[in-house]
């Protein structure tokens, strides 16, 4: 696994907006791009997350789920 790089490419692949945890207060407070910038400040309500299918996952060999919990991929 390696640190994602938080650059505009890199933002432009990310999917958490589509994620089914992804609620209200995460897209009122514009959070987003978690495995690059770090965990979520909202209360987090586990509905399914998408981390295995984005295409950062495979570019830096993601291998955890939930980075909106855990914060940035290291």
């Amino acid at each position: 696994m390696a640190k994602v790089p938080d650059t505009p490419e890199n933002m432009k692949k990310c999917i958490c907006g589509g994620c089914p945890s992804h609620d209200q207060c995460m897209k009122d407070k514009m959070e987003g791009f978690f495995c690059a910038k770090g965990k979520s400040s909202c209360d987090l309500a586990k509905n399914g997350c998408l981390c295995g299918a984005c295409p950062l996952a495979s570019d830096y060999r993601l291998d955890k789920m939930y980075y909106c919990e855990i914060g940035a991929a290291e």
